[in-house]
């Protein structure tokens, strides 16, 4: 019997000629690892262990875009400062781990025996939503990225460019679109319908593919990419968010108001008709264990950690002033106010400064702590990471329909939002501006949710004006060389010891200056 072993990330992209020294976690073998549907699906469940951990690969760019007033560690990192960005060390490693294993499934299913074309389409469906959403993730992070022709062949990959990553995770989202069912007749290997939403279904596939065009077009309009037609993939884009919307896809619903919403995102085990795609909070894999929502974690504070008083809110990771949340809602009627901020008409004085104090996630996990006062310590907020939700659809088809010139669909979507939340509608006293006012309706809408916002900047032009620091500064050139992009892992180029294992992999030429 011939065994292929797992290379580790970096000998993932490298030659066959290096030591592969990672035994793969699921033990299997080319030769008799798939031929039932239970061996079939470790495969299955290995792409979601590494979908679920794959977030860090991000975090570097998702802290420089949040809006944040102070930060305890981040000040530097979000002002754009190449070395800081660079010690943050992100690393691309288990984005490619679940790329791997997602190809070593598709490589192999044909092995499986007596296997439905209803379970095939179950488990292909995995395998190119997870090569779908990871490609598209490393298109927006790292632009420039190595796309893997399967995981049989073991060979030096280069780089490609940023639109190649685009045009992949299309290719793999609609492989995805086509194969999955509705979230609702998704069964797994038991017969259920899968335990939570970061199982890949049509509506999550319809989702993906939105912002995949929504982000091809907007890159070729930053990077004056004139090879790409922009208007037509902002038309793909509007074309699968309808899908989303209109319910061609799956039964998805807004929530009544912001109150219930927070209620919703609060507790992992209730069933949220807004959500769409979710990373699952799973605290079965170990005591220590915490929500793959790090910007959640990175505002928690008291009151919803317990072992903090009130007098502690200017210690938070990332701290937010009253005063720019009353300039971010304007509208004094906006329910998210008064939904995602505690006891938001109080003040919340700490050494002179004024905070709002974040409560769109109200429960935390704690850990016992014999050390600490209180015989606890704060572990986590107590959420899943609803990584898409309807509202997110509705934004995003504004935006696109408004780069269409459909400004009466662009109005209606952003006021669907602003009526859940009774606000004023669009044009309100002083808006002239259909885009910005879209940016800000995001921003407004998923402020201490997600990573959103540093993506929203780039698809619509606001480097220079949303983001401070460095980057107001950058050239042109700057840009094109990678400096609105996360540098190269040296993982890709060298082994533990510095040895260059893969040559054709070269740091953007932004980020070399730097090292």
């Amino acid at each position: 019997m011939k065994r292929y072993i797992l290379p580790a990330l970096a000998l993932t992209l490298l030659a066959s000629s290096c030591k592969l020294d990672l035994t793969p976690e699921n033990a299997i073998t080319y030769s008799n690892g798939f031929s039932t549907e239970a061996e079939l699906n470790t495969t299955t469940s290995t792409i979601h262990f590494y979908l679920d951990n794959c977030m860090d690969a991000f975090t570097p760019l998702t802290k420089v875009g949040l809006l944040a007033d102070e930060t305890q560690n981040d000040g530097q990192l979000r002002e754009g400062n190449p070395r800081s960005i660079i010690q943050a060390s992100a690393d691309w490693e288990y984005v490619y781990r679940m790329i791997f294993e997602a190809n070593l499934l598709l490589d192999n299913i044909d092995k499986t025996e007596g296997l439905s074309e209803e379970r095939y389409a179950y488990h292909a469906g995995q395998a190119h939503f997870a090569l779908g959403f990871g490609y598209f993730m490393l298109s927006r992070a790292y632009g420039q990225a190595v796309i893997t022709e399967n995981a049989k062949d073991l060979k030096v990959y280069g780089l490609s460019t940023q639109q190649q990553v685009v045009d992949a995770g299309i290719e793999h989202a609609l492989k995805a679109f086509e194969l999955l069912p509705t979230y609702d007749k998704l069964r797994t290997t038991s017969g259920n319908v899968p335990a939570s939403k970061q199982y890949g279904s049509k509506g999550n596939s319809a989702t993906l593919l939105a912002h995949l065009y929504a982000w091809k077009g907007s890159m070729a309009e930053l990077y004056g990419e004139s090879s790409v037609d922009a208007t037509e993939a902002y038309r793909k884009s509007v074309e699968y968010a309808s899908k989303v919307i209109n319910g061609e896809v799956g039964a998805y619903s807004l929530v009544s108001t912001p109150e219930e919403l927070c209620q919703l995102l609060s507790d992992p085990s209730a069933t949220n008709p807004e959500e769409i795609f979710t990373l699952v909070y799973d605290k079965s894999r170990g005591n220590e264990s915490t929500s793959k929502n790090e910007v959640a974690n990175l505002f928690a504070t008291w009151p919803v950690n317990s072992t903090l008083t009130e007098g502690d809110l200017a210690q938070a990771s990332f701290r937010l002033k009253k005063s720019t949340i009353q300039k971010l809602y304007p509208d004094a009627n906006d329910a998210r106010r008064t939904a995602f901020f505690y006891e938001f008409n109080t003040d919340h004085t700490v050494s002179g400064v004024s905070y709002a104090v974040p409560y769109k996630f109200r429960n935390a996990v704690f850990a016992i702590d014999q050390s600490a006062e209180s015989g606890k310590s704060f572990l986590s907020i107590n959420a899943n990471y609803v990584y898409w939700r309807l509202a997110d659809v509705y934004l995003l088809r504004a935006e696109c329909a408004n780069k269409l010139g459909d400004t009466s669909t662009a109005i209606s979507d952003l006021n669907k939002i602003r009526s859940r939340a009774g606000a004023k509608t669009y044009p309100a006293s002083g808006e002239s501006d259909l885009k910005k006012a879209i940016f800000r309706e995001r921003e407004r809408e998923f402020i201490l949710e997600n990573d959103s916002r540093y993506y929203d900047i780039l698809r619509n032009g606001y480097v220079k004006t949303e983001l401070t620091g460095k980057f107001p500064t950058l050239s042109t050139a700057d840009i094109a060389g990678g400096a609105l992009c996360l540098p190269i892992p040296s993982s890709a180029q060298r082994d533990k010891d510095g040895k260059v294992i893969n040559g054709l992999i070269l740091q953007r030429p932004y980020w070399f200056r730097y090292m």
